[in-house]
């Protein structure tokens, strides 16, 4: 999937590239340096992947997997420097005298075969990353598709210069477009830079606190309470903590059994990774007979 991104944004480029020589646009010129930020970002993606794929070793012992967050921290980086430049040169352009926009029927095909290109790579793109949580596949497919809403401003701003004559839209298009992908890239280098600070999930605390809360309820509950529920992922590897409190009559082997019975729940509601249950007595307080006698 990757490598299929990479593929994309070569052809986005040339198309957009061949708009803008055709016609001169200032908004199709935002559009398509925009692309070649798609080309390396999606390159960096496919490098971080094949990169976090290696299995842990002596020096990264947790494994490669914050390479995909590196990936699309830098990925959002070239985002809002691609803003920035476009809006440096949308602004050179109005003080300037502006040509009429030339061959804008040509453009327009050629800059909306390019938008069907990126929404449809972009929407598998980010299908396929949730699916297998690849934090570069997820930043490469919202860079697509965020791609994909600045054409669709380009193609309606050309619209409105072709049938009004009014060059100025095309500039204030640019203007806009440059704009957005400021604030997209630095929404995306925040995110990024959160998950490689290793911010908890809240979807996955949730999941772990009700496997852990079924285990403290009912007759035949296996645990007591539990405390120092910590947890981590990079990607699809994720990494648990937890505290479990039993009754302290339990033999070594029957704590065992429960901390690894946890374990397995643990990862099946979150995914692939390790999860690690220490045990500890019960002081009593949990109000369970057992642990009264």
């Amino acid at each position: 999937m990757a490598g299929l991104a990479v593929a994309v944004g070569l052809i986005g480029f040339a198309l957009k590239g061949v708009g803008w020589m055709l016609t001169g646009s200032e908004a199709i010129f935002s559009d398509a340096l925009e692309s070649t930020v798609n080309i390396v970002a999606s390159i960096v993606a496919l490098a971080a992947i094949l990169y976090a794929r290696r299995p842990p070793d002596a020096e990264h012992p947790y494994g490669h997997g914050k390479a995909e967050f590196a990936s699309a921290a830098l990925e959002g980086v070239m985002i809002a420097f691609a803003g920035i430049v476009v809006l440096i040169h949308a602004l050179e352009g109005l003080a300037r005298a502006r040509p009429p926009l030339e061959r804008l029927d040509v453009g327009l095909w050629l800059v909306v075969a390019s938008a069907i290109l990126n929404g449809l790579t972009g929407a598998a793109l980010l299908w396929w990353g949730r699916r297998n949580e690849s934090a570069a596949l997820i930043g490469d497919g919202r860079h697509l598709l965020a791609d994909l809403l600045t054409t669709l401003g380009v193609v309606g701003a050309l619209l409105l210069v072709r049938w009004t004559g009014m060059v100025w839209i095309d500039t204030a298009t640019a203007v806009s477009l440059a704009t957005i992908l400021v604030i997209v890239g630095g929404r995306q280098i925040r995110e990024s830079l959160s998950s490689l600070l290793e911010r908890q999930d809240a979807g996955d605390h949730a999941k772990l606190i009700d496997v852990l809360e079924k285990h403290t309820q009912g007759e035949h509950a296996t645990i007591c309470s539990y405390a120092s529920l910590r947890h981590r992922h990079d990607g699809r590897a994720h990494w648990i903590d937890m505290h479990l409190r039993v009754p302290s009559k339990l033999t070594v082997s029957e704590g065992h059994a429960v901390a690894s019975l946890l374990e397995r729940e643990a990862l099946a509601a979150v995914g692939d990774g390790t999860a690690t249950a220490h045990i500890e007595p019960c002081d009593g307080r949990c109000g369970r007979a057992s642990c009264r006698a």
